[in-house]
């Protein structure tokens, strides 16, 4: 024979049944977690790739200058006073680099007193053809311009204007 199923009334409210459960609640901030530090390393990356990229141009720009330098004066500068002398501290006042103050704390990415700041706060390098046969290094050019990299990172790359 056949028994009627009756059903009774929930004796939980409305309300109640509209709440997450606390699993619920976990799973959603355990996703989030995960996605944020995705995030981060995405963004981290992201800054990472641009140092490079500022080193980079910097570099070619600070060795143009040099050569821009040669070029009006018919020598280099002195190997202690090129930031200066690209700055515009040279016999003529001519600005063969320009260069922003540096920035943060530590300072970097700029000039800071007479030192150029690579984007990591170490201080960008210059070699110089001090004998004038087009060499540096054994290298066939007049200006080698250097950042040691990111400090931080095991595979530590030298960022030059000569590749």
């Amino acid at each position: 024979m056949f028994t009627p199923v009756t059903r009774h009334k929930s004796h939980v409210t409305g309300r109640e049944a509209a709440a997450f459960t606390l699993i619920e609640l976990l799973v959603v901030i355990a996703i989030i977690a995960i996605l944020a530090g995705l995030g981060f390393g995405a963004v981290q990356g992201a800054l990472n790739s641009s140092k490079r990229a500022q080193a980079r141009n910097d570099v070619n720009q600070m060795a143009a200058a040099v050569k821009s330098y040669a070029l009006e004066y018919g020598r280099l500068p002195e190997s202690g006073e090129v930031v200066a002398a690209l700055t515009g501290e040279n016999p003529k006042k001519i600005v063969f680099f320009e260069a922003k103050s540096a920035k943060g704390n530590p300072l970097r990415n700029g000039l800071a007193g007479d030192e150029m700041l690579d984007p990591w706060g170490n201080p960008y390098t210059f070699q110089l053809d001090d004998d004038y046969d087009n060499k540096v290094n054994g290298i066939l050019t007049t200006v080698i311009v250097e950042s040691l990299g990111d400090p931080n990172q095991s595979s530590r790359q030298i960022i030059s204007n000569v590749q």
